[in-house]
């Protein structure tokens, strides 16, 4: 129906004042000719007296009133109810002059009640048809007593009105139902328009909703260079803007680098001095503040490489800031016509994409910056874990030979040559300490090899066996938390074979889709753990601390559950995927 309403609208029965004054009109001269053709061939229907130049000259008159009035003039003269009573009025006259049932008039005294009808409806039929059932008898007996040869013959008359009755009434009940049809294309209409306007702002949400999950995938985006794609991916596609333009703010160096264009114009530029005299792109975005540019002015002074590589072009520039900082522009090419401003509808879904985009660069910047102060942790705490203890006991161990010179040679030469394995063995594990900062391809096998080897290098003169139940793709681990476990659990067994009195251990490791659970459990004497996780109170037992630290690092958690005679069990939990930089391998 929507789909049609054009059509529907240039009907006639849709625009009914002008059609059916031209309805009015045509039937008003048709009746009127037939009325002048029926006295020319009927003459003995005259009243006596009467002059028939005197008849066809009032119902011409009117005729031509009407005509002239409608037509040039745009008078409405059948929307007005006197205008109707006064031609009911004559129309009456008309048929009681000129031989009252036999008229000729009697099609053409039918107008004002079909005007009355379709003007006014049912109920304009009704008063006009009533009015002329009384005008016309009252018209009849009035002219009689000046005409005694007007005859009245009741039947004709009765038959006369009926028909008056029936004619207009069934053009009342149509005009009713023309009226209800032109109201019902008007709500259709008026529903057109509304849902026109609905789709739009739909097309319009749709858009929105697709700048927003460009949004949420900026917080996905592993590195800055793909934040910088889906940022002019987004503006070129979902605002159809010609040409977008980003490049990231270096701090250290202070200058706008790593140029990204959709579509791509060559080569990208080299860095720009990020200081206020480099134009109006540098203080844009030193000033924080959205600029426009024409195209007859010059982004970058005294820099001809990026003017020509940006091109001649209506520059918008939004500077990208995060914690008060510019981490960024965004360029966009519009055409002068079509300028972006605050009153336009994808105003705020630009601005918001800029923000979260200068979010997204500032979150990995930060994350990048956490995950090499992490890195510096992991190290101190792996250099303490092995490198600096076993130099305490070297330095130590020194420090009393040289009490024991010249006294005692033969013990401190005894000493010395335990000093220089234990040296060596610092030496390996530097070595170690530096192969850990790259990845490695520690899996299941030689995460237990490499343990039982680091258990006896602990205790050479003790026989300690280590029981493994590991289930779960622990290979498909990312590098980093492979080596974080494997610390977790050397840094157990090597307490377990020292200080438990115990000759066997168990290591628990179950790998599941989002998490990894680790148990090292043994039955020896235990301890309490307070005061061992204590630094302040026991600094020897750093090694306990530093394991936890690791494990919350990770996002995850490090129970240590021990007592006096029942053994000791740590007890590991970590998110896999949760978003800290470990998880999944990606080989």
């Amino acid at each position: 129906m929507i789909a049609y309403s054009p059509l529907l609208a240039n009907l006639n029965f849709f625009t009914p004042q002008r059609s059916l004054y031209v309805f009015l009109l045509i039937y008003r001269w048709a009746s009127l000719l037939l009325a002048m053709w029926l006295f020319l061939v009927t003459t003995d229907v005259f009243v006596p007296g009467i002059s028939l130049s005197l008849l066809l000259a009032i119902s011409l008159g009117i005729t031509l009133v009407i005509t002239v009035l409608h037509v040039p003039f745009n008078l409405r003269l059948f929307e007005s109810a006197p205008f109707l009573a006064v031609d009911l009025l004559i129309t009456a006259i008309l048929l009681t002059f000129s031989g009252a049932s036999r008229s000729p008039y009697t099609l053409y005294a039918l107008s004002p009640l079909l005007a009355g009808a379709l003007f006014f409806s049912s109920r304009g039929a009704l008063l006009a048809t009533a009015s002329f059932s009384v005008l016309y008898p009252l018209t009849l007996l009035a002219a009689r007593l000046f005409y005694p040869s007007i005859g009245i013959d009741l039947g004709q008359l009765f038959t006369q009105l009926v028909q008056a009755w029936l004619v207009v009434m069934l053009f009342g009940t149509l005009s009713s139902i023309l009226n209800q049809l032109r109201q019902a294309h008007q709500s259709l209409f008026a529903a057109h328009r509304d849902l026109t306007r609905q789709n739009q702002e739909l097309a319009t949400t749709y858009r929105q909703l697709e700048v927003i999950h460009e949004l949420t995938l900026f917080l996905h985006a592993p590195d800055s260079q793909s934040v910088q794609q889906r940022l002019i991916k987004a503006v070129t596609k979902e605002f159809e803007f010609p040409r977008a333009v980003v490049a990231l703010v270096n701090p250290q160096l202070q200058r706008l680098e790593n140029w990204q264009s959709q579509p791509a114009f060559g080569a990208a530029p080299p860095p720009l001095l990020f200081h206020g005299e480099s134009g109006p792109l540098v203080s844009a975005a030193l000033n924080q503040q959205v600029t426009w540019v024409n195209a007859d002015e010059s982004l970058v002074l005294h820099n001809e490489a990026i003017n020509h590589w940006l091109g001649l072009a209506n520059w918008l520039i939004l500077p990208m800031t995060w914690q008060e900082q510019t981490v960024g522009v965004l360029l966009v090419a519009v055409d002068q016509a079509g300028k972006v401003d605050a009153s336009d509808e994808n105003w705020p879904v630009l601005t918001s994409l800029v923000s979260q985009a200068a979010v997204a660069l500032g979150t990995i910047d930060r994350t990048r910056r956490l995950a090499v102060e992490q890195e510096r942790n992991r190290i101190a705490r792996d250099i303490h874990d092995t490198v600096a203890q076993s130099l305490f006991g070297i330095v130590f161990s020194l420090d009393g030979c040289i009490k024991m010179l010249p006294g005692h040679v033969d013990v401190v030469k005894q000493e010395l040559a335990e000093l220089r394995n234990v040296a060596d063995k610092v030496r390996q594990q530097v070595r170690q300490s530096v192969l850990d900062l790259w990845p490695t391809s520690l899996n299941q096998e030689q995460f237990k090899l490499d343990l039982d080897k680091y258990v006896k290098q602990c205790c050479p003169a003790q026989v300690f066996h280590v029981e493994y139940n590991i289930e779960g793709d622990f290979d498909g681990l990312s590098p980093a938390l492979r080596r974080n476990l494997y610390r977790v659990c050397q840094e157990s067994l090597a307490n377990a074979a020292k200080y438990a009195e115990t000759d066997s251990a168990r290591v628990y490791l179950y790998v599941e889709p989002d998490e990894v659970f680790l148990s090292v459990r043994d039955k020896g004497r235990g301890f309490d753990p307070k005061p061992a996780l204590a630094r302040e109170r026991d600094r020897e037992h750093f090694g306990l601390k530093g394991m936890k630290e690791r494990i919350e690092a990770l996002g995850g958690t490090c129970d240590i559950l021990s007592q006096q005679g029942h053994g000791t069990q740590v007890m590991v939990r970590v998110p896999i995927n949760g978003g800290n930089g470990y998880g999944h391998s990606t080989h």
